[in-house]
Formats: C-alpha cells, structure tokens, sequence
C-alpha cells in the first residue's frame, strides 16, 4: 500500500536516496582519480603512507561504485565503506606527519584539511545521533593521537607555540562546523518532518486529502490518464453511536490498512475527510479501476471488525480518457481533477441509493448538470451498465 514512511516523501518532495546514489556514482571515481593523482604530484618524493594507502582508497573507491552499479550492495553499505576508509587514511596520515612533517615545519600538513569534509559528509550519511556519534569519535581519536605525540614533546621541551596554534586551529575548527552541521542537519530534519506531517492523516498514517490533491494536479499537468475511485464506509455513523469514536477510530484504522492491501505505488489511497477515502491510480482506465475496488470492496466487507462485525463501503469510480483525448487549455488542466472526483462522486451517491456495498462506475459523459444529477440520483433506477460486476 501506498503511505509515506520516514524515507517515502509526499509528492513533490526530493528523493533523496536516488540523489544520493546519484552523488555517489559521481563522486566515487572523482576521489579515486584524486588519490591517484596525488601520487603522480609527488613525483620522486611519495611518502610511504601515501605509496599503499592512496591506491588502496581509489580501489575501494572504483570498486564499490561498480558494485553499486551492478547491484551487488546497498548504497548505505558502500556510503559506509567508502567513509570508513577514508576516515581511516586520514587517521593514518594525521599520526604519520607528527613524525614526518611535524619535526620539520613545526606545523600539520594541508592533508588535515580534509578531516572537516568527513565531517559533513557523515551528516549526509547518517541520521543525525548516528552522524555526531562517528564525528565525535573521531575527534576522540585525533585527540588520542594528538596527545600521545605532544605529551613526550612538551617533557623534552620540543613544542612550539607554531604547532600548538595549528593543532588549536585544527581542533576548534573541525569541532566549530560539526556543531554547525549538527544544528543544521536538526533544523533541516525537524523541517522535513513538519513537511511530511502536513501530507500524512495522523489517524491512519495514509496520505491525507492535500496529498492526493497534490498528486492529481501533478497528473493534470502532465497531462496523464488515470482513474479516481471514492470511497466511503457505510453506515460509520452508527458505528461512532452505538460503540464510541475510539471504536470508530480502530475501523477507520483497520478499513485504511485493508483498502490499501493490494495497492503498490504509485498508486495512492488517501484519506479523503471523515470515513471517506479516494484511491488515485494513475494510467488505468475506470474498466481497471473497478477490478481494483471490487477486490478492496472483498476484502474489506470478508474482515471481522470485532464487536462493531461486518464493515462495509461503496464506490464510485471515474477515469480521465474524456479529459485525456485532446491536450487541455492551462484552465482546463487546473479542474481537471474536479471534474473526475465530481463523476466519482456521482457514482458514489448512485451506489449508495442502490443498497450500499458495492461497485459503480460514473457514466461515460462529463458532468454538465452535476448539481440536478446528484439531486435526480435517489429517482434513478440502476441499469445494467451499472450494475457490479462479480469477482471471477
């Protein structure tokens, strides 16, 4: 079924999985290609570190990208990998210098400078805890290193102020942008929440009405066939009565979990207002649309809902073939959807006239009359066009 998880956005949204796959198969060789360069610049003076552990960082590079590529692991898996490695170069690196670089310039080397990029990538990575947990282990290891080295130095009197100003820089600056990431990768997750909340009914966890609203208009724009199906359960006034609106709450529920059971994106079931619900299934036509009510209609009405028993719900289904036949004027694509949810509406209202709990699928004509067909339905007579069409 279709719902917005913490990883699902409401339409519109970016998906950020895919952008990170794409950033990934981007960035992967471009980091293996500068590791290698960075052997080729230094020439006849490759540090030793730098021989094995620059081409063992461009390889892990290339591979996981392939790997990513031919599916072969999960892009949290090669992220992680990738990380690990580098992090674990730059580790070697940082203790390294102190005694390579540091007894000569009295001073870290440029190669430190990519510690802060760890740092904000492991914010793209991973949530934020988990993000600030790996930063400031980091910054706990380098702390060990560092102390294990300036100990010694300041008991033989070895340390200059050169290298303590540049390790106080290097400290304080890599903690001052992690804290910066860190409020700013809450600010930006507390804002993505608030976002998706906006398109979520708290009830059922469905999408809610300014979703589906959302998502017609995306298909008006685009000018895409597809079929409307509304929904309401019958008789819920009663339910709310005779057994109070904690019970009403647990159909409402349990109808939303069992509507959607054989849907899969990027088919929608929203909760529409009330104890309605719309169904948006995009490139089908209404003769599809009502295989796929009926069988929600089946399984919903086979389900006990304990002591309220049997729960039943109407349909109304209307497509968009009509509307799809010639390209619309902008004003047209703005109602267009309108006019779909106001035939599937019209079917709805028909259906429940008939005897509740079944299937109907709005005439083939667009809504010219709609008011004084809503008003005539009580007085018509189903035919057999509109009768319900049995499971097979």
């Amino acid at each position: 079924m279709f719902r917005f998880q913490d990883s699902t956005p409401p339409p519109k949204f970016i998906n950020m999985g895919k952008l990170r796959r794409q950033g990934f198969s981007v960035l992967a060789p471009l980091a293996a290609v500068a590791a290698l360069l960075a052997l080729v610049f230094q020439r006849g003076q490759i540090d030793r570190l730098d021989l094995v552990a620059l081409p063992i960082v461009a390889a892990v590079m290339l591979l996981s990208d392939l790997a990513l590529r031919l599916n072969r692991i999960r892009l949290d898996a090669a992220l992680s990998l990738t990380y690990w490695v580098c992090c674990a170069y730059l580790l070697l690196l940082f203790h390294h210098q102190f005694s390579s670089f540091v007894p000569q310039h009295q001073m870290l080397s440029e190669g430190v400078l990519w510690f802060p990029a760890m740092y904000v990538v492991a914010f793209l990575i991973w949530r934020v805890r988990q993000a600030a947990q790996v930063v400031g282990v980091t910054i706990g290891v380098t702390l060990l290193i560092a102390a294990a080295h300036i100990w010694p130095m300041w008991r033989g009197g070895v340390l200059s102020d050169r290298l303590l100003a540049s390790l106080s820089q290097f400290f304080l600056s890599g903690i001052l942008i992690s804290l910066i990431q860190y409020v700013g990768a809450s600010a930006r997750r507390q804002y993505e929440e608030m976002r998706r909340l906006a398109f979520v009914d708290s009830l059922t966890g469905l999408p809610n009405r300014r979703a589906a609203q959302q998502m017609l208009e995306r298909l008006d724009e685009g000018n895409l066939p597809y079929a409307a199906v509304m929904i309401d359960l019958d008789l819920f006034k009663q339910v709310n009565e005779r057994h109070g609106h904690d019970e009403g709450d647990r159909v409402l529920t349990q109808s939303a979990r069992l509507l959607g059971q054989h849907l899969a994106a990027p088919n929608l079931l929203a909760r529409w207002g009330g104890e309605e619900f719309l169904m948006v299934l995009p490139d089908i036509d209404s003769a599809q649309a009502h295989l796929v009510a009926e069988r929600a209609r089946h399984t919903l009405a086979a389900q006990p809902f304990g002591v309220v028993g049997q729960v039943t719900a109407t349909f109304g289904v209307a497509d968009t073939p009509l509307e799809h036949t010639r390209p619309p004027a902008e004003s047209d694509a703005a109602i267009r959807h309108e006019r779909v949810l106001r035939r599937a509406d019209l079917a709805l209202r028909q259906a429940k006239v008939a005897g509740r709990d079944q299937v109907r699928v709005a005439p083939g004509e667009p809504i010219r009359q709609y008011d004084h067909q809503i008003g005539a339905a009580s007085a018509e007579a189903p035919t057999a066009d509109d009768q319900t069409i049995p499971l097979s």
